[in-house]
């Protein structure tokens, strides 16, 4: 009896096995045919619309990659704020990964990230991002161990405001030119909408203006060449006019109350803010991709207004955020291809950026972009919100964006104010001043000057003071002194 009933199990095992193997295909052949093709993994970061529908639009991306590389290649979401942890990236077996400098240069250091160096024949695209941009820092291992992403950060700022106010209470909004010229509005705002913040920071914790930066900051720190008259003289800038100008802005609109009272504890951004109708204005950025992309989906609720300040670029700016592969990838070749494509490939980055055509968006007549319905933007569709870290240039536009993007872009990116410390990186390990107490001062003072919430004008005093017991003086000379070397290399 017990042999009887395992033959009919056996039987019942092998009918399902024939069933579920397709015509002519043997179980072991199909697994050795799937497990032949190269799977590499892309680590992003993302929000709930991304949790939420990454499965579908991994579905297109695995098969436009297969079509054109032969490899299956896959998003995997990191997370919001793990995307500088090699160890999680890891765990999750991600092979292509972006980070912050600061975590490129670590993972360069550590022998964490591959050298791609002998695999750029095959990635055009990463060589001419490498080509444009300021060499890296010396970090003193030679070889290529990533690629900046591939639209530097110009340095452009201006506000959105919210559009129901503006047009409710009649505001000109073509009379403003920088940030103090929206106190008028603040005023009325703060007077006819007692629920509204005038001002919201554009992110937690950051100062009023974080966008407007007055200099090159070389150290990281406190030593930098202003803006303004752009010498290759260093200086520490907290020590600076315009410095102090900016503190006493933010102090003066602390005091009028165009500032929401939990400023340093208030985790929404600003941009969500206005579009939610909780806040009047907040600080943008103003670059011809994202200012277009945020018209087009938003414009029926906010405006935006560039300040008249000129673009201003420095080397960090080239190097703000690297794509490097993982040293423990099983497929280096393909990374390094895989990673090429998405710096140049429009069907590809369409499906990084915006999704599934058909699904998250459908493309009208003239070609531009648009949502199939309102609820796939608001709630079903696939969202990425970190679309600055890819070449947005290369991807469609959406309705109501130039179809000239790349030339708008372009003559934005000419009109920059390139740092004259431009291509230069200091070398800490020549300085003999502490620069990580030097940082902890720093740390400790700014958010209270740069949002108001303290005496400034004693504050300001003490926190100079500390900076100059702490060595800044001679911290700005040993900058100036590597500046100048640097410099004289050029020449030579």
């Amino acid at each position: 009896m017990e042999k009887s009933r395992f033959r009919i199990r056996f039987f019942v095992c092998a009918v399902c096995l024939c069933i579920c193997l397709p015509p002519g295909c043997s179980r072991g052949e199909a697994q050795s045919e799937k497990e032949d093709i190269p799977v590499i993994y892309i680590g992003i970061t993302g929000n709930s619309g991304m949790y939420q529908n990454l499965e579908r639009v991994n579905t297109e991306l695995e098969k436009q990659f297969m079509k054109k590389l032969g490899v299956r290649v896959r998003l995997v979401n990191t997370g919001l704020d793990s995307a500088d942890n090699y160890y999680k990236n890891r765990r999750l077996g991600v092979d292509i990964l972006g980070m912050y400098y600061s975590a490129f240069c670590s993972g360069v250091q550590k022998n964490l990230l591959l050298d791609i160096k002998d695999y750029l024949d095959t990635a055009p695209a990463l060589q001419a991002v490498l080509d444009e941009k300021a060499a890296p820092q010396d970090l003193g291992c030679s070889g290529v161990y990533g690629v900046p992403k591939p639209i530097s950060d110009l340095h452009s700022n201006g506000a959105i405001l919210n559009r129901a106010c503006v047009e409710k209470y009649g505001f000109d909004v073509s009379c403003v030119r920088q940030a103090e010229d929206l106190e008028p509005f603040f005023e009325v705002i703060r007077s006819s909408e007692p629920d509204m913040v005038p001002w919201a920071l554009e992110k937690s914790r950051n100062a009023v203006l974080e966008r407007q930066p007055i200099a090159d900051l070389l150290d990281g720190c406190l030593s930098g060449i202003m803006y303004e008259d752009n010498q290759p003289a260093v200086c520490n800038i907290y020590e600076t006019k315009a410095y102090e100008e900016q503190v006493k802005l933010a102090k003066r609109w602390q005091e009028r109350g165009y500032l929401a009272g939990d400023i340093l504890t208030c985790i929404e951004n600003g941009k969500n803010m206005v579009l939610a109708g909780e806040a009047f204005a907040a600080e943008c950025v103003v670059k011809p991709d994202e200012t277009q992309y945020d018209e087009s989906i938003y414009g029926d609720k906010m405006i935006i207004v560039p300040f008249e300040n000129r673009p201003v670029l420095d080397t960090e700016d080239d190097w703000i955020y690297v794509w490097g592969i993982s040293v423990d990838t099983a497929y280096p070749k393909e990374a390094v291809e895989a990673l090429n494509l998405l710096y140049c490939d429009p069907e590809i980055l369409n499906i990084v950026l915006y999704g599934v055509e058909g699904t998250d968006y459908v493309v009208g007549e003239d070609g531009r972009f648009h949502y199939p319905a309102q609820d796939v933007a608001a709630e079903k569709g696939y969202t990425n919100t970190a679309k600055w870290k890819f070449n947005t240039l290369k991807a469609g536009v959406w309705e109501g964006m130039s179809l000239d993007l790349q030339e708008d872009f372009a003559r934005f990116a000419d009109s920059a104010v390139y740092s004259s410390a431009y291509g230069f990186w200091l070398d800490e390990k020549e300085l003999t001043v502490d620069l990580a107490k030097l940082r902890q001062i720093v740390n400790e003072y700014t958010p209270w000057l740069e949002t108001g919430l303290c005496d400034t004008d004693s504050y300001l005093e003490e926190f100079r003071q500390k900076l100059k017991e702490a060595g800044s003086e001679r911290l700005v000379e040993e900058v100036q002194r590597q500046l100048d070397d640097w410099k004289m290399s050029e020449k030579e």
